[in-house]
């Protein structure tokens, strides 16, 4: 009996029904409506550069990716030697940059705001030289 190789594991169980990558993944079916990757396709993706023996850039090619963007796929994922991927902190770091980048614009917002605020006070709080009479 042929033993499966550890590359296909994963230390999350709610990940499990998630086929382990058998084949190159393809890219252009792996995309929500919104044109981003869905997760099963970021684990598999990781597994295949992991497991392969060819470079990350390579790997990246036979996917479709861009090798940066394996890249920063694998750093988070980051799969031990043995290819094993931490599931559960790949999905944190993911929420992480979601939450970032919804903060990041509320921020620039309530900036834009503020300053509007700031030259509206501004302006109604110069007297006027005309008045009335």
């Amino acid at each position: 009996m042929a033993e499966q190789p550890p590359s296909s594991t994963f230390k999350d169980s709610s990940l499990a029904s998630v086929p382990p990558a058998v084949g190159v993944p393809d890219a252009r079916s792996a995309r929500d409506s919104q044109g981003h990757f869905l997760q099963p396709f970021r684990l598999a993706a990781v597994r295949y550069a992991a497991a392969c023996g060819k470079s990350q850039r390579a790997a990246a090619r036979d996917m479709g990716i861009s090798d940066k963007t394996l890249g920063e796929w694998t750093r988070d994922a980051r799969p031990d030697a043995t290819g094993v991927v931490d599931a559960s902190r790949f999905d944190e770091l993911a929420q992480l940059r979601a939450q970032n980048r919804e903060l990041l614009a509320r921020n620039l917002r309530l900036t834009a705001e503020r300053d509007f605020l700031k030259k509206a006070a501004a302006y109604f709080a110069t007297p006027t030289n005309g008045g009335s009479r």
